[in-house]
């Protein structure tokens, strides 16, 4: 194998300016606005740099998208003009709604992420939206994910070396190099030379079935599969996917075996597995051509069939969690992609053609209704949360004049949660115009001062913040923080513990136990005591110390005596799961020890 000279990487590179210009200038723009952010002495210039980098990112797959209409339909000046203007016209539009100041809610990078994943979705299917092969469309994008698969390995192989040898260099000739070298090299390699490799690699046609003009049947290209890539799909990827599909059913099972609703992380693991699925299944898609074996065509034939349940899986724990606490982001988008989900199954479960470009088509289109737009994730999450919050105030009389006052009643522990997490989440996730006319607070950038809302939110009778009551925080005020009586113990520990720590062969002090119930005490790598908290812990919940103000003294020195040592403990703060189990999860303070002997 002859690697390739200067000459032909540098010639290949301007082959790369010349048929991509617009990426490639969006990716040097990027590129140096990130190494800008890098170098930056304050965070003067943050917002712009930031708005910049996100342009840029989605500069580089609307303007790739542009140059491929051009080439597909071989558009002739002035009219190859018109698909780029477009392209810039979209960027600049996207930078100016840019609102950085209010970055700390989620709009601004759940519409980043969905915006991209569109663009970069026009890359896959542009090319074959008139009535090309889906073959064609096949072949197109196995060489796109092979060719970035690639320029990524070799991106990062080149990353590794160069670094290996700058920090030779520093360490035998104490040159003392600014460790930023290394962030600097790294956004290179990944902004221009990954990006100028996919591209120089970029197929320049885009039809590559053998057409067979005496029948009008499609080959499959030779070399289609190779060995490696007929073997990752055949023997490694069904074979998981299928584990984790029984894993899903098994559980399925154990919930009507029990008649219990999902909880927990239930939605993201069948998303999870759905998009695992969906990616082996477009792999395995033209495989049954070349492999009669009834793993391949058993897995292409009835893997929409199994999706299915998983789907209906997905709405009832996506749909126990909005019914219980409402729409969030986070939850629209999750029912979006089952929705998405289901209608990808019922079409290749009842379409005869099994057309893989709408999986791709399709997702664009969900992308876009969840990012933009009246339906949107963060209109449909706004309106939802001021409807729970609206009918929870005047159910406790609390709205007058379109105002928030005082509940004249006494205020339900329910109710409370729900207006305080409502109006949290309109607080904090950018939708402060409502909540501000409810509060007759300012916004000021869009934002209410977190001062006032809070002294609001008390004047009102709500100051505790209340939340889900799977956990439980207790924090205490000592009024006397650098007075502490150590009489009758000889030895003070400062105690930061916390689940699941492994402390050292030589540790001595306090860790939580494996069971999270208990308090360890370790003596040079040995454990020589253990302590139940569970007692103590119930004791908090049962005196309403979970609900987030800081806690008297008074509840915060636990006296405990074993066999072996006395000890107090003068908690600071703990953290505990409050759903029966009491296992800790956190756990500050100080110990005084008294050993036995």
């Amino acid at each position: 194998m002859k690697l390739p000279s200067i000459p032909y990487l540098a010639a290949a590179f301007l082959g790369v300016v010349r048929r991509f210009p617009f990426v490639m200038v969006f990716a040097t723009v990027g590129v140096f606005a990130a190494m800008y952010l890098i170098e930056r002495d304050s965070a003067a210039h943050d917002d712009e740099l930031g708005k910049m980098i996100m342009t840029c990112s989605l500069g580089l797959a609307i303007m790739l998208s542009a140059s491929l209409v051009v080439e597909k339909w071989k558009l002739k000046q002035p009219l190859s003009l018109l698909p780029h203007i477009v392209g810039l016209v979209l960027i600049t539009v996207y930078f100016f709604s840019l609102r950085w100041g209010n970055f700390d809610s989620i709009i601004t990078p759940v519409r980043f992420v969905g915006l991209n994943l569109a663009a970069h979705l026009c890359v896959a299917f542009i090319p074959y939206l008139d009535h090309s092969h889906v073959e064609d469309f096949w072949e197109y994008n196995k060489r796109l994910f092979g060719n970035f698969m690639v320029g990524a390995f070799y991106s990062l192989v080149i990353f590794a070396g160069l670094s290996v040898a700058i920090l030779a260099i520093n360490e035998l000739f104490d040159l003392r190099i600014n460790e930023k070298i290394y962030a600097h090299l790294f956004i290179i390699l990944a902004g221009i030379f990954n990006t100028a490799y996919f591209l120089s690699q970029f197929p320049k046609e885009f039809d590559f079935a053998l057409k067979n003009y005496e029948n009008q049947a499609i080959e499959v290209p030779k070399g289609t599969y190779t060995t490696a890539f007929k073997n990752l799909t055949k023997f490694i990827l069904i074979p998981i996917i299928a584990i984790y599909f029984l894993i899903l059913y098994a559980f399925s099972a154990k919930i009507l075996v029990q008649w219990e609703l999902p909880q927990g992380w239930v939605g993201k693991l069948v998303l999870g597995f759905s998009v695992a699925g969906i990616f082996t299944y477009l792999l395995n898609y033209l495989l049954v051509k070349f492999d009669d074996s009834q793993i391949v065509k058993g897995f292409r034939k009835w893997f929409f069939y199994v999706l299915l349940p998983m789907v209906i899986l997905l709405f009832v724990a996506i749909g126990r969690r909005i019914s219980d606490y409402g729409v969030t982001e986070a939850r629209y988008v999750v029912a979006t992609a089952g929705i998405w989900l289901l209608i990808i199954s019922l079409y290749f479960i009842i379409s005869k053609r099994d057309n893989i470009k709408f999986i791709p088509i399709s997702l664009v289109f969900f992308c876009l209704i969840t990012v933009l737009g009246p339906f949107s994730a963060f209109k449909v999450s706004e309106r939802n949360q001021l409807s729970r919050l609206k009918a929870a105030l005047l159910k406790n009389n609390m709205l007058q004049d379109g105002k928030m006052v005082v509940a004249t009643d006494s205020l339900s522990k329910t109710d409370a949660e729900t207006i305080r997490s409502a109006a949290d989440f309109l607080q904090n996730n950018g939708h402060s115009e409502e909540l501000a006319k409810l509060l007759g607070l300012a916004i000021t950038d869009g934002k209410i001062d977190w001062q006032a809302f809070n002294d609001r939110m008390e004047n009102l009778g709500i100051e505790q913040p209340y939340y889900d009551s799977k956990y439980c925080s207790v924090y205490f005020g000592r009024s006397n923080q650098n007075e502490i009586d150590i009489a009758g113990f000889n030895l003070l520990y400062q105690v930061y513990a916390y689940e699941n720590s492994v402390p050292s062969n030589d540790f001595s002090g306090f860790q939580i136990s494996k069971s999270g119930t208990a308090l360890q005490y370790f003596k040079n790598g040995q454990v020589l005591d253990s302590f139940d908290l569970k007692p103590f812990c119930k004791v908090l919940e049962e005196k309403g110390a979970c609900n987030g103000v800081t806690q008297p003294d008074s509840l915060a020195d636990i006296e405990l005596i074993s066999k072996t040592l006395d000890l107090k403990i003068l908690v600071d703060n703990l953290s505990f799961e409050s759903e029966g189990t009491q296992k800790i999860r956190e756990f500050n303070g100080k110990a005084l020890v008294r050993e036995k002997q």
